[in-house]
């Protein structure tokens, strides 16, 4: 089967631009953009009450999925999100004739909000590589504890198998801020095929092919995943304990927290 060029797909994907919610539409943008020029694609997803919600649609993330293995990975990232108050979670998606064109790796890891709302962060790393036992590792969500050694271990697998240094970094070309310039032109009117091709002019839509729209990694949501993954931001470690409870407090990206997320103790500087 030919691989469809990232134009042709985006052409399609298009149809239902003028009806997307202008939050999901940035969001499905930083997507295309990270996936077409093979950067690292981060966005986070909220835990309610036995279920996980898109922050954008406030919509269960269930309803965006059709019947199948992803939406059964989904249902167990559902249920280990809901019973755990930490961890790792890993889904690999070996390539899929007529849906994947590279394997990719997702990485979940459960966090809270400066208001204690509890999210599940996510990665996703596109890779060249052949991976074994392919239906099985498609149907099997592999949980682990939430360690930086565990988050190298994955970091190195995907390196070996792909025998390329993992790209960990952003660039300008994936900016949120051309993002938020596209779907503005968008609702402004502007011709899709002339969006389009303002997106390929500036790089913003790169040459890799990209996945089947249904998937479970469609709903985005722009990061840099050594922010995510590194437990590092601009003020810090986003990990701490408390001197009250001594208990390990999580912070979001460059969000801090007042008070403990356990006992409640003033943990400001």
């Amino acid at each position: 089967m030919t691989v469809e060029a990232p134009q042709i797909t985006v052409k399609r994907f298009s149809k239902s631009w003028s009806n997307t919610n202008p939050n999901s539409l940035i969001s499905e943008f930083i997507s295309i953009s990270k996936e077409t020029n093979r950067e690292p694609d981060t966005y986070h997803f909220i835990v309610g009450k036995n279920s996980l919600i898109d922050p954008n649609t406030k919509r269960s993330v269930l309803e965006f999925i059709e019947e199948g293995v992803e939406k059964e990975i989904a249902r167990n990232l559902e249920g280990w999100a809901s019973n755990n108050d930490e961890g790792l979670a890993l889904w690999i998606s070996p390539k899929l004739e007529g849906y994947y064109p590279c394997p990719k790796v997702i990485i979940h890891r459960i966090a809270y909000t400066p208001d204690k709302e509890k999210v599940v962060l996510n990665s996703v790393i596109l890779f060249d590589a052949e991976i074994e036992n392919p239906v099985y590792k498609r149907g099997t969500l592999y949980t682990l504890p939430d360690t930086e050694n565990n988050i190298l271990k994955i970091i190195g697998w995907i390196k070996r198998k792909s025998k390329e240094n993992v790209n960990l970094e952003s660039s300008s070309k994936t900016s949120h801020q051309k993002a938020v310039y596209f779907a503005n032109q968008i609702r402004m009117g502007i011709s899709h095929l002339q969006v389009i091709q303002e997106m390929q002019n500036t790089g913003f839509l790169g040459v890799n092919s990209i996945s089947c729209p249904t998937s479970f990694s469609s709903l985005v949501e722009s990061n840099s995943i050594l922010n995510v993954f590194a437990g590092k931001d601009k003020y810090g470690s986003l990990e701490f304990s408390c001197p009250s409870c001594n208990k390990t407090n999580r912070r979001l990206i460059n969000q801090l927290i007042s008070n403990c997320q356990h006992c409640g103790a003033d943990v400001r500087c």
